[in-house]
């Protein structure tokens, strides 16, 4: 078994690895918490906000890295934008969660 991967250094991979240059009024907002990096990404609509959740929760024997892990967080945050549509909120009031 492996140890668990620094989500910090995770995180700041992230940062580096993500350049999309995505429309004005999304809010990205990257965070470690309870042992989880999450990326939550809205946009304001005109009755609603817009948006989704990326979530990492790595096991111990995960066979990534932290820098990785990052940028497989990126492109996948980055592959949703280019959709141009972000899905609006669920009936249960949550966002879509996508599990990297």
């Amino acid at each position: 078994m492996t140890a668990r991967l620094n989500l910090q250094d995770a995180l700041t991979a992230f940062r580096a690895a993500f350049t999309y240059e995505h429309p004005e009024g999304i809010t990205i907002t990257p965070q470690v918490e309870d042992g989880k990096l999450r990326v939550e990404v809205r946009a304001p609509d005109v009755n609603t906000t817009r948006g989704f959740d990326v979530v990492a929760e790595p096991l111990e024997s995960e066979e990534r890295d932290a820098a990785q892990l990052g940028e497989d967080i990126a492109r996948v945050v980055e592959q949703e934008l280019m959709y141009g549509q972000l899905p609006a909120v669920g009936e249960d009031g949550a966002y879509r969660r996508i599990v990297v």
